[in-house]
């Protein structure tokens, strides 16, 4: 069900306007190896490096800021890392991101247009052993560059942090005192794991 909705945000952006100019972007890159940021009973879970590819539709703004919605797939392998009993055996795992994010250009141009782009959305970890998905929300942030060898058919370039969250908590207090009165409140999370990705690909430019 979650892939379908996907896909209609997908056709959506790129039918909200039949003036706008819309940039498809299909890439392929590598994942590098990445371990759990805490231990599981002296253990981590580690999953080894590997390709990955995936899908970007961007909408441009007369600004140059580019609002983009994106699905990345990395296929890998999940392993117990330490420990003095195998708990985990290694498994087959695939990891998705489903994101919508911006893309800020660094400087003007329409050949060479360097960006920072940050973005937030959902994980999937999906380890094959296990009959439950494990759904986080994630944010990514990154710099990239394109270059548009025509004015429709460019190479893109990046190179993102991939940040999926849990939660922490939160509070709320309340506090007297001779300097004043106050209330405050607070939210914790944090990162289960931190992945990053090197990519590449071709962009095209639909529409005016």
């Amino acid at each position: 069900m979650k892939k379908i909705i996907f896909f209609l945000a997908f056709v959506c952006v790129g039918t909200i306007s039949a003036q706008a100019q819309i940039e498809i972007n299909a890439y392929g890159g590598y994942v590098p190896g990445s371990k759990t940021s805490y231990s599981y009973n002296g253990y981590r879970l580690r999953i080894d490096g590997g390709g990955n590819f995936g899908v970007g539709i961007s909408k441009v703004l007369p600004t140059g800021m580019a609002i983009e919605l994106g699905y990345s797939n990395f296929q890998s392998t999940l392993k117990q890392d330490g420990g003095i009993i195998d708990i985990v055996k290694p498994q087959d795992i695939t990891v998705e991101y489903y994101q919508l994010g911006v893309l800020k250009p660094l400087m003007e141009g329409e050949t060479f247009i360097p960006y920072g782009l940050f973005s937030l959305g959902a994980s999937r970890f999906a380890p094959k052993e296990e009959n439950e998905d494990h759904w986080r929300f994630a944010i990514n942030a990154g710099l990239g560059m394109k270059y548009f060898l025509s004015d429709k058919v460019g190479i893109r370039i990046q190179a993102r942090l991939l940040m999926p969250l849990y939660f922490q908590g939160a509070g709320f207090g309340c506090s007297i005192g001779t300097g004043g009165s106050g209330c405050g409140t607070g939210i914790g999370m944090g990162s289960e794991i931190i992945q990053a990705d090197f990519t590449g690909g071709i962009v095209l430019r639909v529409g005016q």
